[in-house]
């Protein structure tokens, strides 16, 4: 089983910074993890360039840093990761 990864990136239209879920990529792979081609809100396409946070696997780490990014960050993307698994 794979783990479920987090990248977090900014749109550049709106300021906004939104979550994409995506899985990592095994070690001999080119990329780190693959990522999903829309936010975990489905508002913002993946589209190359910054971002903040990078196939990161650890949620709390993810959790901190859109704290720390306040209202910036999608807040139905960071709903998600306080969801109770089902």
């Amino acid at each position: 089983m794979s783990k479920t990864t987090y990248t977090l990136k900014k749109n550049t239209n709106t300021g906004q910074f939104h979550l994409f879920e995506g899985k990592l990529n095994p070690p001999n792979s080119k990329n780190k993890c693959t990522s999903e081609s829309f936010s975990i809100c489905e508002k913002m396409k993946w589209v190359s360039g910054s971002k903040d946070i990078s196939c990161e696997v650890d949620e709390s780490i993810v959790r901190v840093k859109c704290a720390q990014l306040g209202r910036a960050v999608c807040g139905i993307c960071v709903s998600h990761l306080y969801a109770d698994p089902e």
